[in-house]
């Protein structure tokens, strides 16, 4: 799968996810918290996958 496909699905997928975490369990939730949490989602999805590749190794 190309990188670009990667990386769109790994953002919806944060934004998702930020969502209905927010909705869940913070209810007054601003909309620049909720991408902040899509954010981290999104690194924490990069950062899972490099430390998986090095764990291969």
């Amino acid at each position: 799968m190309k990188s670009y496909y990667k990386f769109a699905i790994r953002l919806v997928l944060s934004l998702v996810f930020a969502f209905i975490v927010s909705r869940m369990f913070f209810h007054g939730m601003t909309t620049v918290k909720v991408c902040s949490l899509a954010a981290i989602l999104l690194a924490l999805a990069y950062l899972f996958e490099y430390a998986r590749k090095e764990g291969d190794k």
